[in-house]
């Protein structure tokens, strides 16, 4: 991947418009070094049922306040919302790192347990930029929901409009959904997914408590939790 400062865009134009030829010339060093996912699991009253997955990355690039931030304290929201009653199955919970490497982490954590895909009851992908400062997301569509179907779909659409969390954009049923909910969808398996919009997506200074709205964090918290919930009280 080459990115290119905004600043040079007016030169790189001017080039394209002339069909010049541009050589990129790139010094690449490599550093080994060692990375690890955070999962846990709160047991429910039937093990037997088809569990519920929770995941979220907790890796990305430069310090990722708003990219990452939002995803984690959802993630951690409802870990503590469960953990403080029994729920009725299994609920694993998993932050992968790796997002920026091709989701290294989940395929990590997938191949380690084979079979979890299809043999859950669903997945909730917390995406990224969730509760990002609307100040810094920039122009177009801020909050994207993905779903494995219709119902999914009206569900997790449902839990956001309880919530006060609005939706621009909904993926196209079927297609393959952005981020780790695609190792999900390509495996067979469901799931609901929302992923945000920050104009610091990538960039190194998203960083500092301005670049996220802890108010439309604790919305997102609050949907997620409603769609958990009706997801553990499915039957089968």
């Amino acid at each position: 991947m080459l990115q290119v400062g905004g600043d040079h865009q007016e030169w790189l134009a001017q080039i394209v418009e002339a069909g010049g030829d541009v050589q990129v010339v790139a010094h690449v060093q490599r550093t080994p070094a060692e990375a690890f996912n955070v999962v846990t699991s709160i047991e429910g009253e039937d093990r037997t049922l088809p569990a519920l997955v929770v995941m979220t990355p907790r890796s990305g690039w430069y310090a990722c306040a708003s990219e990452r931030g939002g995803g984690i304290v959802c993630w951690l929201e409802l870990m503590a919302r469960f953990r403080a009653k029994k729920p009725r199955r299994n609920i694993h919970f998993v932050a992968s790192s790796g997002h920026e490497l091709g989701h290294l982490g989940i395929a990590a954590y997938l191949q380690r347990r084979p079979g979890l895909v299809k043999n859950s009851v669903a997945w909730i992908h917390l995406g990224a930029n969730l509760g990002a400062a609307v100040a810094k997301t920039g122009p177009g569509e801020r909050n994207t929901i993905q779903a494995y179907d219709q119902q999914l779909q009206r569900l997790l659409k449902t839990a956001f409009d309880s919530a006060g969390v609005p939706v621009h954009a909904e993926q196209p049923l079927g297609s393959v959904p952005s981020g780790e909910a695609e190792a999900v969808h390509r495996g067979g398996g469901r799931y609901v997914s929302a992923i945000g919009r920050s104009a610091l997506f990538h960039h190194i200074d998203d960083h500092g408590d301005d670049v996220v709205d802890p108010v439309a964090i604790a919305r997102f918290a609050d949907a997620f939790g409603e769609v958990a919930e009706a997801l553990i009280a499915r039957g089968g």
